[in-house]
């Protein structure tokens, strides 16, 4: 009887995936929310429709929000501190932006990396992604 339930697949919700996004800010005096977003694939990504998003108040150098229920699998984190509270990312006429942003395995921040270069690979149970926001 032990060898048949073994044999049988997982419950779903033990396949599932947490991720907490752990980032480091490095202009706390700016004050503002950060804008933690986790996206599933690369349209979420790009388009920003689809992805997850919370809003963490800035509160020192250190922050953290955690994203429960998610497929185990590449999942991009990016994230901005929105100084100026008009809840969008204000990039210059280049697309470079004017307030701190920060991605997954703190990716090059330029105008935003691709998709694979800010995901983070979940697998099933507790993971971490740590993100500077710069």
């Amino acid at each position: 009887m032990i060898i048949l339930l073994a044999a049988l697949p997982l419950p779903a919700a033990a396949q599932q995936a947490m991720l907490r996004v752990a980032m480091v800010v490095e202009k706390p005096r700016l004050g503002g929310t950060l804008h933690v977003a986790v996206c599933p694939d690369r349209k979420a990504y790009n388009t920003g429709v689809g992805c997850i998003i919370r809003t963490v108040p800035v509160e020192g150098g250190t922050a953290a929000c955690d994203f429960d229920s998610l497929k185990p699998g590449p999942w991009a984190v990016r994230v901005f501190q929105d100084t100026n509270a008009d809840g969008r990312l204000n990039t210059s006429w280049l697309g470079w932006p004017k307030e701190p942003v920060g991605y997954g395995n703190d990716a090059p921040a330029s105008t935003g990396p691709p998709f694979n270069l800010a995901a983070v690979l979940l697998e099933p149970g507790r993971n971490t992604a740590r993100v500077a926001v710069r």
